[in-house]
């Protein structure tokens, strides 16, 4: 697999987060650091999950290097990071947890962090 310089692969599992997923998803998409490949996977949600996802896609298509959604029977928290393990192609790796919340210049901090190693 060929990594992509700069990119930032951000993997946020999420089961039954309707109550959270929009403020995740909202706090990612402030980010400043715009090399975001993001991968949300779905893992058998039975709320108002999906339609939040799909309500939020064309914002994140369009302000993203990169979004990924994959829906997904529910396996656990588990079988949903390693389902996005197998799709991520950025430099460098995070998880988020579909409950937290980033500060808009999170990425870019931690991104610059590393690439200064």
């Amino acid at each position: 697999m060929e990594l992509n310089d700069g990119v930032v692969s951000l993997i946020v599992p999420c089961w039954n987060g309707e109550k959270t997923i929009a403020r995740c998803l909202d706090s990612i998409l402030a980010q400043t650091y715009r090399k975001i490949e993001l991968i949300v996977v779905n893992d058998g949600s039975e709320d108002g999950t999906h339609q939040i996802i799909i309500s939020k896609e064309p914002a994140l298509k369009k302000a993203l290097w990169d979004f990924q959604y994959v829906v997904q029977d529910n396996a656990g928290v588990g079988a949903a990071v390693n389902a996005a393990l197998k799709k991520f192609t950025g430099e460098f790796l995070t998880l988020l947890d579909a409950d937290d919340t980033i500060m808009p210049e999170s990425i870019a901090r931690k991104a610059t962090w590393l690439q200064d190693c």
